[in-house]
């Protein structure tokens, strides 16, 4: 459990740095295994911390932090 969320916190680090992915973009930036990546997905979208749809492709992006 600790490697996935490790590899969760890293993944959310590497999307900071742009808006909308694909699975392949993600799997370039982070360079994870086909395992590590979707656990740290899953992981991540459990949280809600990112957001899953389907556009042409899969699309992975930031959920926007709310501020009151």
């Amino acid at each position: 459990m600790d490697s996935i969320i490790r590899n969760s916190r890293i993944l959310l680090e590497k999307m900071c740095h742009g808006y909308k992915y694909t699975y392949k973009e993600l799997q370039k930036i982070c360079d994870f295994t086909e395992t590590q990546l979707c656990f740290a997905i899953l992981y991540l979208l459990k949280d809600g911390k990112i957001q899953q749809y389907r556009d042409n492709d899969v699309i992975y992006e930031l959920v926007p932090i709310k501020r009151h």
